[in-house]
């Protein structure tokens, strides 16, 4: 990245200081970003980091410093990016302020550098920003200078006004959420296209999954089934990449909890009031299937309730590990994600588990590893790190 794409990725993660002070400290104090006409060598950085050692040598005051230096590759493209609405209408001033960009009227544009062939994927909207109530032609550029570095690459983005129609407004009595089952992507169109994607998710235990509102089920020119959530976008739906979020067994005589925090029982369906709390692994018996919308509740022999919501009970009887036994030297940690140590423990330990989780749950763009909760915190879930003990 160049400075100036890099000083843009921080204003958005930091929301803080201005894209144009970004860039100058980025140009000024950086020396990856001093070189003129130059950005990151990605791919060749990526390959040297699977294999480089960085060495430290001392320095005054004790600080370590690495002698590796980032390679850079020469940028041969200048792509000029022009914002328009499909309606005239004019952008908002604000959003694209914050992208750098230069407002004329109801048009705004921006140049960007880079080098020919690479795609800028712009999935977190910091290059092609959201607005309300307008979808944009694209959510990335790749860079064609044709052969010729002195030409200015054009690139229009068009935001098309999102439609409303009477026969596709969202209806809450046909409403109904899904959950994603492996990894999928939301595009803008019904048609998908590598392009025209908003966002990726990742595959997720069922605690974690993705939850999707549909609004409408319709299909793509070539016959594929598609899902239409609330926000005008799509999914797929498949059943292989998609589920329904509840339960609707009728036949169920048992549930089992999965998620790790639990679940409580009602004394209604609306779930005013918290009884009994079950934990992880709490195997309960039902009696009934009670249905409001696409929303379950299963009632219990007691007459209590508790929820039908596929990201905390299944029907199936989960793996239930109570011991593992370390096969090298393993450690205990703090948090799920497995980043602050507490102890070492040597091969062969036996650990008692009291229930699983997964390394990060709530970030839908990381699949997440399953870890055991022991006494004190967590240890890898690895089967080639911890053996299950019967």
């Amino acid at each position: 990245m160049t400075a100036g794409q890099a000083a843009l990725i921080f204003y958005h993660l930091t929301n803080i200081g201005s894209v144009s002070a970004l860039t100058d400290l980025f140009n000024n104090d950086a020396e990856i970003f001093k070189k003129e006409n130059s950005e990151i060598d990605e791919p060749t950085l990526q390959s040297q980091l699977k294999t480089y050692v960085i060495t430290y040598k001392d320095v005054p005051g004790g600080d370590p410093a690495s002698n590796y230096t980032v390679p850079t590759r020469a940028i041969n493209t200048h792509t000029r990016i022009t914002y328009k609405t499909n309606d005239g209408t004019d952008l908002p001033e604000k959003v694209f302020q914050d992208i750098n960009a230069t407002i004329t009227g109801n048009t705004a544009s921006k140049v960007i550098t880079g080098i020919s062939g690479n795609t800028y994927q712009d999935d977190n909207h910091t290059l092609i920003p959201e607005i309300s109530g307008y979808t944009a032609s694209a959510n990335s550029v790749t860079f064609e200078n044709g052969g010729d570095s002195t030409k200015e690459q054009a690139v229009t983005i068009t935001y098309t006004k999102n439609s409303s129609p009477a026969t596709s407004a969202p209806n809450a009595s046909q409403s109904f959420r899904v959950y994603g089952k492996q990894k999928l992507y939301r595009y803008q169109h019904v048609d998908f296209k590598k392009s025209e994607r908003i966002r990726k998710y990742a595959t997720k235990p069922s605690a974690y999954a993705p939850v999707f509102t549909v609004v409408n089920t319709t299909q793509s020119k070539a016959g594929n089934p598609r899902y239409e959530l609330s926000d005008g976008s799509y999914i797929t739906a498949k059943s292989a990449y998609v589920g329904k979020l509840f339960l609707e067994d009728e036949t169920a005589k048992t549930l089992y909890v999965t998620n790790p925090k639990g679940i409580w029982t009602h004394t209604a369906t609306d779930f005013s009031d918290q009884l009994n709390h079950l934990k992880q692994g709490s195997k309960v018996a039902v009696t009934k299937l009670v249905k409001d919308g696409d929303t379950t509740r299963y009632q219990l022999a007691n007459g209590t309730y508790v929820t039908g919501n596929q990201r905390y009970v299944t029907t199936d009887k989960p793996q239930w590990v109570t011991r593992v036994k370390a096969e090298g030297g393993r450690n205990l940690y703090s948090d799920v994600d497995l980043t602050h140590r507490l102890k070492h423990y040597r091969k062969g330990h036996i650990f008692t588990v009291k229930g699983w989780d997964y390394s990060y749950g709530h970030n839908q763009l990381i699949s997440g590893t399953k870890r055991y909760k022991i006494s004190g915190g967590y240890i890898t879930g690895n089967p080639k790190l911890v053996k299950i003990i019967k």
